[in-house]
Parts: structure tokens; C-alpha cells; sequence
């Protein structure tokens, strides 16, 4: 154990501090209060670690402060970051532009990332619409590690996949259609500091990392001579252009093109539930409940591709995830396990329907995996205690807040401990079941989660009382119509200590005697009003909004990718000389003109014509 611990915590005294501050951080957390970061004299006076062995939750009533949601959420990200995003997507849209990409509109973005919809001609002339996502801040990367995570989850049906823009196509149409799917793809991203395009006296250039960030920094890889211009074919230098393009942006580790679903996040389809108070039938939680195979995807990384294929060069089919065949896992298993720690309904998107597992609702597929962590045998202390923290305040785990953490002195597996760290696919099994609770309650998740001591029957047969984190729907009668096997099986998901929830292969069995439906049976009252329901919900998606205008024209060929810090005042670098000259002219110029308020108030709140030509003419007398 001494060893273990020299191991694993080379720098004590940051590892001591990193104790503290999650002590600290989480005790605020489960009594309910907005962390107040305490000064360096505070924190060294907590006891880290705690002497003796918790003796686990002592208290047998909990509290439920749940919140009907009630509103879609208008802005697509943290206004903070607002500006950020769009201008990196902005100067992204420029390089796209020369891969024959259209921007068609911003997503979403968060503290980090921004992801943006792209439509382009693909194989065979087919249109392709992709996701694009890329790091708001280059100095702070992100999209590596979530390109890592689809590399290791390529082919898993139920986990959102990459899309390569120039597939090698090793894999037969024949392969494709016996496992019953059309492929999808991954791909690798893209450096953002070495563009490729072709100069105004048509040359191929290439940017040289090594010198400085202007324009002219080139290196000549092919010239043409002057007198073959009018014999080029403008078209050819097109596609060799595009062709190019669309090979960096797949080489490189800074973009991240993944799959577009075409009706959006799972969140969106919970609000619209909620504010028409039309709750799920049972029938769609248990078809949505089999994203869980999503779970057993990650908990099996490179499981579900082609052993001799090269997952960021071929397109690799989509396939079911199962764990039948492959070696059950145990707590602190020495193989490779993947935690997301941040599944919820903003990160589950919703594909269409098909004619097999998927015909009563639709696919949906485990997104963002930007925040993926790999376990295994040689995780360190550091990795545990720092992966406390990760994800959203609503989506946290046992194994994360559990005040178990308080009593352990270094690494979690080299004690064992029960629930603190004991970060396996169980944790994502637990965030799975929270979305589902969520659907149940249409209410936002618990905070804090109170622990509640609840008798359950288990999938076993046998009958457990055990403390838990789903009662809420449990025993209360405004939940009768849900079925009750479904609702027992949410809570034992979300039981405190991670052995005692389902096995894989519990979960798989049942799923499949529940959602098992060929075809809707028409004298099935059941199946019929969830199809009704399914065709209202999902079918009744919008399309998206088209691409809104900015207001500043996007810079020509790839040098927006050569100025940074840009901020919304800041556009002089996307001007032409002429209209350089004339805002010269216009600064210098007296400034005599009025600002109208009438104009002002209208743009902001909507004010009537009249309202605003009333105080014009107020200020035209005046």
C-alpha cells in the first residue's frame, strides 16, 4: 500500500490541497448551498483525511425539492462564452467554405466548444449534413481527447460517431448490408494553424508552422507556369482544392465532425412534455431506457469494430451494442472502462425511427463526449480525486459526492472502497437512469440528491431495502400509470452503492421482453396510443432554422485563421482597404448627427412605428 501510494502521489502537498478543496466543495454540494470559495487558512484547517470509517447515511427521511420544468431553454449556450463562439465559428467557416462546406447554422455552444451544422456534397453526389465542433479557445484544447473517445466508440450504435469526410471505404456494401445498417464514420480533426489553399497566381501553398502568422509566410509546394492559366480547368482546381481540404480537416486533431440527429436534444422533447402536460406513456420509457446499450458501448471501448480496421481512416457499420461473449466487469478492473460524467438530456440526441428495434420511437445516441474519462488498472490517486468534479452540478454520481470520499487516504482503489471512486460503466448506468427519471417526473433532477431509504423488488426476484436517490416516483400516486417494474428499476439504477445495482446482462434481458415490438399491433391499445403519442412528439420536431445573417462578412480564402483575440469591436482585420479609408474619414469627420431613442427602444422592445417616429420628429424640432 506504501508503494501504491508513492506511486500515485508524486507532489503530496497539491494532492492535499486537492483533497480539501473537494471536501470542502462537495460538503456544500449535498447540504444544498452555492460553494463559497474559502480562503487557503480555511481550507488547511479541515481534517483531510477524516479518522475512522464512515458509517453511511444515518438519516431516514428524505427531502424532495424537485422543480416542474417548465421552459425550453431559448439561448444555445453560457452568454459569457457567447461572443467567443461564434466568432471561432465564423473564422471555421471560412476554411470549411474551401472543403465545399455551407454553414447552415450555430448549434450550440459551451464554456469550451462550439459545434456548428454543415451541409456539402458527399459521396455519389449524396448530400451530407455533419456537426462540426471546435475549441472556442485554441490555447485551452479540448476536441483531442472527445476524438479519442470516438475512436474508441466507433461502430456502437447507441454513442454518437464521427463522420470522415474522406473515407477510405475498406469495408464492402456487402459487409454493410449483412449487419442490416449504413455505416457511419470517424475521423480524426483538424490543426487549425496549417491551412492549405491556393494563392491569386495559382499556386498550391502550404502555411510553414514554424515562422510567424502572416500572410505571406509560404512555402511554394507547386507551381504553374503563367502561360498554362487559360488551358487549367477551373472546376479541376476546385475538386483538387476540396479534395485537399477535406484531407486535413479528417488528419488532424482540432475539429471534430460527428453525425447529425435529426430532431435534436432528448431535453427539448422532456420541456415540450412538460409545458403540455402530456406525460411519457411507459411503452416510450422503456424504448428510450434501451439507450442503455449506449452504456455497454463505453464500457467495452474498441468492442464493437472490426479488429483489422483503422476506425480514423474507414467508414466502420453501426451495430447494437451487447455484452454477451465479453468478460463481465468488476470494480476496479484492470481493462480499459470509459466514464462519460455527463449524461443528461442536453447531451442525448434523437436520430429517426427505423423498422426494427427502433419503430415504435426513435434512435437516440449518448453525445458530448468531451468529458470522458478512461479507467484502469494504472489510474492514479490524482486522476480519482480530480475526476470528483466533472460534470454538470445536476448529473452527479455517488461515486463523486458520496462523503465516503472523506475518510480515504490516497487512492480509492487501493482501499476498495464501496461507493467513492468506484467509477465504472455502473456510474453512466446511474446518469441513464436519472434521464429516465426525469422523463417519469418531468421534473429538473434533485439538488442536492437526498438519500432515501426505499424496499425495492430487484431483478433477482428478491426483495432489498437499500438507501437511494429515485424514491421521488416511487410510492407517490400522481406516478401510478407508469409501470411499476419500470419505476423499481430506476431506483435500483440509482442505488447508492454500485454493486447493488442491475448486471448487465439483468438489464439486457429485460429490456429486450419489454421493448421487443415488430410492428405495432393495431388491437394493442397500448402500443397504438404510444404510436399516436411518438408521431406527436417526435414526428412534430421542427426542421431546423435556417442560418441567421452576420453582421460582418467573413474573411476571404483562410486568413481569418491568422488573427486572434478578436472581439466583436475589433473587425478592422476584416476590412478591404477602401473601407478602411472611408471609416478613417468617418472617424475624423464632426460628429453632428442625434442618436434617436425612439429607433433604440424599437430595435430593443419592439415599440411601434408611430412610438418611434414621435420621438424623431421631437428631436427634428428640437
Amino acid at each position: 500500500m506504501a508503494n501504491q501510494k508513492r506511486e500515485d502521489i508524486k507532489d503530496l502537498k497539491a494532492f492535499r490541497y486537492m483533497q480539501r478543496q473537494r471536501q470542502d466543495y462537495f460538503d456544500q454540494f449535498r447540504r444544498g448551498l452555492n460553494y463559497g470559495h474559502p480562503g487557503n487558512e480555511a481550507l488547511m484547517r479541515l481534517q483531510v483525511p477524516k479518522p475512522g470509517k464512515w458509517k453511511g447515511y444515518q438519516n431516514k427521511h428524505a427531502r424532495h425539492f424537485v422543480y416542474k420544468i417548465q421552459e425550453v431553454w431559448d439561448e444555445a449556450g453560457p452568454g459569457q462564452t457567447r461572443q467567443a463562439a461564434l466568432e471561432a465559428n465564423d473564422r471555421l467557416a471560412a476554411t470549411m467554405a474551401v472543403a465545399d462546406f455551407r454553414l447552415v447554422k450555430v448549434l450550440g455552444w459551451g464554456g469550451l466548444g462550439v459545434a456548428s451544422m454543415y451541409d456539402a456534397l458527399g459521396k455519389d453526389n449524396k448530400m451530407l449534413r455533419v456537426v462540426c465542433k471546435i475549441d472556442i479557445f485554441p490555447h485551452y484544447p479540448c476536441i483531442p481527447r472527445e476524438v479519442k473517445a470516438h475512436l474508441m466508440t466507433a461502430g456502437a450504435k447507441h454513442v454518437i460517431q464521427q463522420v470522415i469526410l474522406q473515407a477510405e471505404g475498406l469495408i464492402s456494401d456487402a459487409a454493410i448490408n449483412r449487419l442490416g445498417n449504413i455505416a457511419r464514420q470517424t475521423a480524426a480533426g483538424l490543426d487549425m494553424t496549417v491551412p492549405t489553399s491556393i494563392d491569386r497566381r495559382g499556386r498550391k501553398r502550404k502555411r510553414d508552422p514554424k515562422d510567424g502568422d502572416g500572410d505571406d509566410d509560404f512555402e511554394v509546394i507547386e507551381a504553374v507556369p503563367i502561360g498554362e492559366f487559360v488551358e487549367l480547368d477551373l472546376n479541376e482546381i476546385k475538386h483538387d482544392m476540396k479534395v485537399d481540404a477535406r484531407k486535413e480537416l479528417d488528419a488532424n486533431q482540432r475539429v471534430l465532425f460527428i453525425q447529425f440527429m435529426n430532431r435534436g436534444r432528448l431535453d427539448d422533447h422532456i420541456c415540450r412534455a412538460a409545458m403540455t402536460r402530456r406525460p411519457f406513456p411507459a411503452l416510450v420509457l422503456w424504448q428510450v431506457f434501451d439507450l442503455f446499450r449506449g452504456v455497454v458501448g463505453m464500457a467495452y471501448p474498441e468492442a464493437f469494430m472490426p479488429w483489422d480496421v483503422d476506425p480514423s481512416k474507414v467508414q466502420v457499420p453501426e451495430v447494437s451494442e451487447t455484452a454477451r461473449g465479453l468478460r463481465p466487469l468488476e470494480p476496479y478492473d484492470n481493462r480499459d472502462t470509459m466514464v462519460h460524467y455527463d449524461i443528461d438530456p442536453l447531451n442525448i440526441l434523437v436520430d429517426e425511427f427505423d423498422a426494427n428495434e427502433h419503430n415504435l420511437a426513435p434512435l437516440t445516441k449518448i453525445a458530448d463526449l468531451g468529458l470522458i474519462h478512461i479507467y484502469n488498472g494504472n489510474t492514479s490517486a490524482w486522476d480519482y480525486w480530480n475526476s470528483r468534479g466533472r460534470g454538470k452540478q445536476s448529473a452527479y454520481t455517488p461515486e463523486q459526492f458520496s462523503e465516503e470520499w472523506d475518510y480515504i487516504n490516497g487512492n480509492p482503489r487501493t482501499i476498495k472502497s464501496d461507493t467513492a471512486g468506484n467509477f465504472n460503466w455502473w456510474t453512466n448506468l446511474y446518469q441513464i437512469a436519472l434521464v429516465i427519471w426525469q422523463m417519469v417526473s418531468l421534473c429538473h433532477a434533485e439538488l442536492s440528491p437526498s438519500p432515501e431509504k426505499i424496499t425495492i423488488k430487484m431483478l433477482d426476484g428478491t426483495e432489498t431495502t437499500a438507501y437511494g436517490f429515485g424514491g421521488y416516483i416511487l410510492n407517490d400516486k400522481k406516478f401510478k400509470h407508469i409501470d411499476r417494474d419500470l419505476r423499481e428499476l430506476i431506483n435500483q439504477c440509482m442505488l447508492h452503492v454500485p454493486a447493488k445495482r442491475p448486471t448487465i446482462e439483468q438489464l439486457e434481458n429485460l429490456l429486450r421482453s419489454k421493448t421487443n415490438i415488430q410492428g405495432v399491433d393495431p388491437q394493442n391499445q397500448e402500443q397504438v396510443e404510444a404510436q399516436r403519442y411518438c408521431e406527436w412528439l417526435f414526428k412534430g420536431t421542427p426542421a431546423p432554422k435556417p442560418a441567421q445573417p452576420v453582421d460582418h462578412k467573413l474573411p476571404a480564402g483562410l486568413r481569418g485563421w491568422t488573427v486572434k483575440n478578436v472581439v466583436e469591436e475589433q473587425k478592422i482585420w476584416l476590412e478591404t482597404p477602401e473601407e478602411a479609408a472611408r471609416r478613417k474619414a468617418l472617424n475624423k469627420a464632426p460628429q453632428t448627427r442625434h442618436i434617436n431613442p425612439g429607433r433604440v427602444l424599437a430595435n430593443r422592445f419592439g415599440i411601434v412605428k408611430e412610438v418611434r417616429n414621435l420621438w424623431g420628429d421631437y428631436f427634428k424640432r428640437k
